[in-house]
């Protein structure tokens, strides 16, 4: 998720039921529905308990919540992410290589690795990255298949090709 997405949760957004997140109006005005692991589901489940046990009168709409009336804002995750990035040894100076710049991560990097990571692991299991694309793209949000292959940066360049290719196959025969 892109960080203003989980923070503009609402509580009903969360489906423990089949667990899922519902996140309404992304960066693209589209609507969808993301599968979360099962594990993750009780953790927020637990959360939600303990946020009712902590307040009472809870009756914060927003499902992360810094106080029982205000949900949590940027400006409050980036330095604590910061911090922990920090914390545990990931800071970097900016660098370029080739022609990729890199520097320090910040919390959008999650959202990348994420992508690349999972159409590394399709790789690597001999599927086809192509056939993968459609549902990452989904996943994300994005309304073109062109936003998620900027993602790929740092696959190898044959991937990125065979990728290229293809979605401008698919821009030829939507």
């Amino acid at each position: 998720m892109r960080i203003y997405e989980p923070l503009r949760l609402k509580r009903h957004h969360f489906r423990a039921d089949d667990n899922t997140l519902y996140i309404e109006k992304t960066k693209f005005k589209k609507d969808r529905l993301i599968p979360i692991p099962g594990a993750v589901s009780i953790e927020i489940t637990n959360y939600l308990a303990v946020r009712q046990s902590l307040w009472r009168a809870d009756a914060n709409p927003y499902l992360l919540a810094a106080s029982p009336q205000k949900p949590f804002y940027d400006y409050l995750i980036r330095p604590r992410f910061h911090q922990a990035v920090g914390d545990i040894g990931l800071s970097c100076p900016r660098q370029t290589i080739g022609t990729t710049n890199i520097g320090s991560p910040t919390p959008h990097s999650l959202r990348h690795s994420f992508a690349v990571n999972t159409l590394k692991r399709i790789t690597e299991t001999g599927r086809s990255p192509q056939h993968a694309l459609p549902v990452l793209a989904a996943y994300l949000g994005h309304c073109e298949y062109k936003h998620t292959t900027k993602y790929l940066k740092l696959l190898d360049a044959n991937h990125r090709h065979n990728l290229a290719a293809f979605i401008q196959t698919q821009a030829h025969h939507p």
